[in-house]
């Protein structure tokens, strides 16, 4: 199997599987097997999550491998490039796809046009992936659309409703402002250097002019930042949540968001060197606003999942200020910054994987809740823990680890943050930055324990009296179970998935300068 396949496998794959749900639909029908789609979308994206494990393979013996599509080649032709950076986000994304499809069979059922719901779903994850392993700026821009149309339209799948389409709508308009912005970027990039190719662009950035290109770091944390739900571009997030089908929540917070922290980690650390660029006091600082902002309106709210959305915003917080960190350092410090940096980022990278299969566990787990109270008031839902004690348990535990709670995951991720932070203690900047980080942090484990209290210990609400985890809800269940003893084995052992952020980011840091 030549190299070239082996990088392109897990879209083709995905994308012939949104193809081919057209047809599986009406041949379940005509053979009255009234799951095969069911366990058709779930069997594309288990081989994909499989087909990611050929290129692991290869990335870790070549180091990075790219792929031109024939007969052109950079600085004109698209390409495709994949390193330790990019194979770590396509694996969150093809693994919280997994989960979310097992979690539909049951979830969706009373719903119709499945076959297109399953369409879409795969598409985004496709999309997603072809995000993380595109190497010139042109291609990022095709499947990021890619990606994007198809979450517009799972936001408003339960398109018999209001509140779903104009959420999307929202979502839509919002998005698009911001693509254009990126693609605004884009077009400026061309215009100086000739070239969308990320490596060339590298290697011709340093001999230009760096005020223009000021304009472009901008346009590029602007553009990208409306989908990663950076503040102030973050108010589509709130409204789609509570309007999507739980399973697409799961997706938007866990790895669609990530495409956008991805975007500009890639874009600005690939292309512009951050020790020559002073980027990375921006991303602090919007990090901390971010994460301030969003605790702040996670307490104002009644409903479970605004209240969960809001905190995922937090957590992207949490993200930039680490990337923000390891650019600060390198810029202020110059390669006497590079372990600090390392840090930085390693623990970033981390954190987008705490959080994909935490805030993943929360809101299936919080699906689930609604599913049988019919509410996502939380004042109704008191005590429905206690009667969803496998739900309840799993979910509690997704809180604390997001709280980071020891042992559990998000503790390590957090912990090497804010390590990096306060490794230098003559920096006041860092220090008075840090220390905003640790109170946010603080104080989101306050209301993450209030919102445990609330579902685990309060007595039931009449609204949740009839609440069950009955033989009917196992496909429910189960991904929220599973991804709790994720939470739990990595927070115990993360040995392995410290290696693997680690190498990412030293992979990120590699690209600097060319």
């Amino acid at each position: 199997m030549s190299e070239s396949w082996i990088i392109l496998q897990p879209i083709a794959i995905l994308f012939a599987g949104a193809l081919l749900m057209q047809v599986i639909e009406p041949v379940g029908r005509a053979l009255k097997i009234e799951k095969l789609r069911d366990a058709f979308a779930i069997a594309i994206f288990g081989l994909s999550l499989y087909s990611l494990l050929g290129i692991y393979g290869e990335v870790q013996t070549q180091g990075q491998i790219t792929y031109f599509l024939s007969p052109y080649e950079p600085p004109i032709g698209v390409s495709f490039a994949v390193d330790q950076f990019s194979i770590f986000m396509a694996f969150v994304f093809c693994l919280l796809g997994l989960l979310v499809s097992i979690y539909s069979v049951r979830y969706m059922e009373g719903d119709t046009g499945l076959d297109k719901y399953y369409s879409l779903l795969m598409s985004l994850v496709a999309g997603l992936v072809g995000v993380s392993f595109a190497g010139d700026l042109f291609n990022l821009f095709i499947f990021w659309e890619a990606m994007s149309l198809s979450s517009y339209a799972l936001v408003a799948f339960k398109k018999y409703r209001w509140e779903p389409i104009e959420a999307s709508f929202k979502y839509l308009v919002m998005s698009t402002i911001g693509s254009l912005t990126a693609l605004y970027a884009m077009s400026i990039l061309y215009g100086l250097a000739g070239t969308l190719n990320i490596t060339d662009l590298a290697s011709i950035i340093p001999t230009l002019e760096p005020y223009p290109l000021y304009l472009v770091i901008i346009a590029i944390i602007a553009g990208f930042g409306v989908t990663a739900s950076i503040v102030p571009f973050h108010f589509w997030l709130p409204d789609a949540h509570p309007a999507a089908p739980s399973g697409i929540s799961a997706m938007l917070s866990g790895v669609v968001i990530k495409a956008g922290v991805y975007a500009i980690v890639r874009v600005l650390f690939s292309i512009f060197d951050p020790a020559a660029f002073s980027f990375g006091t921006a991303l602090v600082l919007f990090g901390i606003i971010t994460l301030s902002v969003a605790n702040v309106m996670a307490l104002l709210q009644r409903d479970i999942k605004r209240l969960l959305a809001f905190s995922s915003i937090v957590n992207i917080g949490y993200i930039i200020f680490g990337f923000g960190v390891g650019a600060y350092a390198l810029n202020v410090y110059g390669m006497g910054g590079y372990s600090i940096a390392a840090l930085a980022m390693m623990g970033a990278i981390f954190h987008i994987f705490n959080h994909a299969i935490g805030k993943g566990l929360l809101f299936l787990g919080a699906g689930n809740f609604i599913h049988e109270a019919g509410t996502r008031d939380l004042m109704e839902l008191e005590g429905v823990g206690k009667k969803m004690p496998l739900t309840g348990t799993s979910f509690s535990i997704g809180l604390l680890a997001l709280a980071g709670v020891p042992p559990l995951s998000g503790f390590w991720s957090k912990l090497f943050i804010i390590l990096a932070g306060y490794t230098v203690l003559s920096d006041s900047f860092m220090i008075v930055t840090t220390s905003i980080v640790v109170l946010n942090a603080i104080f989101a484990a306050a209301y993450y324990l209030w919102l445990m209290q609330r579902l685990m210990l309060k007595a039931p609400k009449p609204r949740v009296e009839h609440a069950h985890e009955g033989r009917g809800l196992l496909s429910m269940v189960l991904p929220v179970v599973i991804m709790s003893l994720i939470t739990v084995v990595i927070g115990l052992w993360p040995f392995e998935i410290i290696n693997f952020a680690d190498l990412a980011a030293r992979s990120l840091l590699g690209l600097v300068g060319g």
